[in-house]
């Protein structure tokens, strides 16, 4: 599994998020995700999607309609940077 985490700057968060849950409807490579807002500046989003492979998930990402959408939404494109991961472990922080 790959995911994909995009950190980006949007106009304004509710407009942009409407426009996000309309992707994520429409884009059924994507497994799972989940979004972050920043607390200081709340139009500092941060999103992590979750695909079965790198090279799905470079085919979503690169498309022009996934561009195109993202600058529809609001997404001030010069701030986003998309970084390509996987899993190496996990874990709670809680001792017995």
């Amino acid at each position: 599994m790959t995911t994909v985490f995009a950190y980006h700057r949007v106009a304004d968060y509710d407009f942009w998020q409407a426009g996000y849950a309309r992707a994520i409807a429409a884009t059924p490579e994507v497994r799972s995700y989940r979004i972050w807002r920043g607390q200081d500046d709340p139009n500092y989003v941060i999103t992590a999607e979750n695909f079965d492979s790198r090279e799905v998930a470079e085919r979503v990402w690169t498309s022009e309609e996934t561009k195109t959408a993202m600058q529809a939404d609001g997404i001030d494109m010069s701030t986003v940077i998309v970084e390509y991961v996987e899993e190496a472990g996990f874990g709670s922080g809680l001792t017995a």
